[in-house]
């Protein structure tokens, strides 16, 4: 009988480290995604700040460069108006 419960212990033991091997490996791979992905993560939200500070400098500088041309659109118009009352004062 004694045994018989020795050989069961001697069993369930290396039933756990047959199972408990690969578990542990399991969770350390886990831990490390884990770390992986926040570090992902980080990096994501620094890259996301800085397209959106570009994005917001795109639309400054358009805005400007928008407004310098409806002005020289206005100079060029008031020149193109002088040089017609020009042209037809010579004929």
């Amino acid at each position: 009988m004694e045994w018989q419960v020795v050989t069961v212990l001697i069993a369930l033991a290396g039933l756990m480290a047959t199972v408990g091997a690969p578990v542990i490996k399991l969770n350390s791979t886990i831990v490390k995604l884990n770390s992986t992905i926040q570090a992902m993560d980080k990096r994501l939200e620094t890259v996301e700040k800085q397209a959106q500070k570009s994005e917001d400098h795109s639309r400054k500088s358009h805005e400007k460069i928008h407004g310098r041309i409806d002005g020289v659109e206005g100079r060029i118009n008031d020149h193109e108006t002088r040089i017609t009352i020009l042209e037809g004062g010579i004929k």
